[in-house]
């Protein structure tokens, strides 16, 4: 729909993949196939150095070409880094491929099957939304559909599940986001499941 209003009204569209390029190896617009005018990049892409970047058409970078005639000029702190720019490009070259990218987010969609199928088979307002190795658990029982189904960041059951995972040698963020990393493989998952499985059981008296 964003896609079809901003060509009818002559707008640009833009889409922040800062964190969901990691998602496939064309990211989100390449997974829903779509294009958008302009794009935004940042995180793993600078190799674990501070980075970040855009890009999109010829049409629309020219106006970023002085030397051509554009008239923006685009000056920054981290401009033109060669240390970051070979860290992102060796790391996309040879480290998050797009095998090892679908490798790491089809366990991220196990995961998060898992732990929605906890919730349901003991019967606990528990599940997990999100895509590939991106996700975030939720205290609910029904879909959610609405911001204000979310509960809030510091909630205390937030706060504790975050807790004792912290006390099992696993750790998300408090807030209840998870994203795996590349050297994680089933076992982790496993252990991750085991120890929500653990929590659930034991709090389950007062989690709904």
């Amino acid at each position: 729909m964003l896609r079809e209003e901003t060509q009818r009204i002559g707008a640009l569209l833009v889409f922040d993949e800062v964190m969901t390029s990691r998602l496939a190896p064309g990211g989100v617009q390449g997974l829903r196939q779509l294009e958008p005018d302009l794009t935004t990049l940042g995180k793993f892409w600078g190799g674990g150095f501070a980075f970040g970047a855009f890009g999109g058409s010829r049409a629309l970078m020219r106006h970023l070409d002085l030397r051509a005639g554009g008239a923006v000029s685009q000056g920054g702190t981290f401009n033109n880094n060669v240390m970051t720019m070979t860290a992102g490009f060796v790391g996309a070259r040879d480290v998050y491929t797009p095998d090892a990218c679908r490798r790491l987010n089809a366990l991220g969609d196990m995961l998060r099957d898992e732990l929605n199928e906890l919730g349901q088979s003991l019967g606990v307002g528990f599940q997990a939304t999100g895509i590939g190795g991106i996700m975030t658990t939720h205290w609910h029982d029904s879909p959610i559909t609405d911001p204000a189904q979310v509960e809030a960041a510091d909630s205390p059951r937030r706060r504790l599940f975050h807790l004792e995972l912290l006390e099992r040698g696993l750790y998300i963020a408090r807030r209840g986001m998870i994203n795996l990393s590349l050297p994680m493989q089933e076992s982790d998952v496993a252990r991750l499941v085991q120890a929500t499985r653990e929590y659930l059981m034991r709090h389950a008296g007062m989690l709904d």
